[in-house]
């Protein structure tokens, strides 16, 4: 009678720290279902959710709703919901599927109908305070942040970097971005995009509010620049959404 080989004790923990991965996260965790996906162009994804906890949730502009992409691991994703439909218990992401993780590759086999973990909305950017004029300064992963900042204010100047401009300009433009953004290519320098939001701050002699979001090192550049500015903002409200080398920033 063949020996019955045993689990092995890393096969055995690995288990167990699934099982409690999703029991910790079931007593967080909020389940919703997958409305409706749509497939904006081959790495942008806007991907409609609904759920009954959503009728009862208060939603500010520029808050983050995290998801867990895997069964038996803890850890989240993060997204901007880019309106709110306490009526219908429903909202909306916009996803940027660059690279191989998790989630990445979690929206690229999305359908409607799937289940989903969700934790949130939580605090991250609050758009509220923002009046007057305001200049946006951004990248792929800003896209939803920017929707969110229509619901607030029309007088915004958009400026982008991006690594695939006709792209990003494809789909503002399906996401009905009548503004015509800037979008200039991402560079190591970004001397383009700094002179770019400079141009929209210069452009008006009506006060203005910054925001600033997307890759740290962009963020910290542009904060550095615009303390140099003729035309100084009122305020500056910024969020770095990823970093080079780094996984899990926000």
């Amino acid at each position: 009678m063949p020996m019955r080989r045993l689990p092995t004790t890393g096969t055995m923990m690995a288990k167990m720290s699934a099982m409690l991965a999703d029991v910790v996260s079931d007593a967080f965790l909020k389940s919703v279902q997958v409305a409706d996906v749509t497939r904006l162009s081959p790495r942008f994804l806007r991907l409609g959710l609904e759920a009954e906890v959503f009728r009862s949730t208060t939603w500010i502009p520029g808050t983050k709703l995290q998801f867990r992409p895997n069964r038996g691991a803890l850890g989240l994703r993060t997204y901007t919901p880019i309106e709110w439909d306490a009526a219908r218990g429903a909202t909306q992401l916009i996803a940027f599927t660059h690279g191989e993780g998790p989630a990445a590759n979690w929206f690229r086999r999305v359908t409607v109908g799937d289940p989903c973990e969700v934790f949130g909305p939580r605090g991250s950017m609050d758009l509220r305070g923002l009046s007057g004029r305001v200049v946006f300064v951004g990248d792929e992963s800003s896209v939803a942040l920017a929707c969110a900042l229509r619901t607030v204010t029309a007088n915004v100047r958009y400026v982008f970097e991006s690594t695939d401009p006709a792209e990003l300009a494809a789909v503002l433009n399906d996401l009905s971005f009548a503004e015509k953004p800037t979008i200039v290519p991402k560079s190591v320098d970004r001397e383009r995009l700094i002179q770019a939001a400079w141009d929209a701050g210069a452009e008006s002699a009506e006060p203005f509010d910054l925001v600033v979001s997307g890759d740290a090192a962009t963020l910290h550049a542009v904060r550095r620049s615009a303390r140099q500015w003729p035309r100084q903002a009122r305020q500056i409200k910024g969020k770095a959404y990823w970093a080079e080398g780094r996984t899990g920033l926000d």
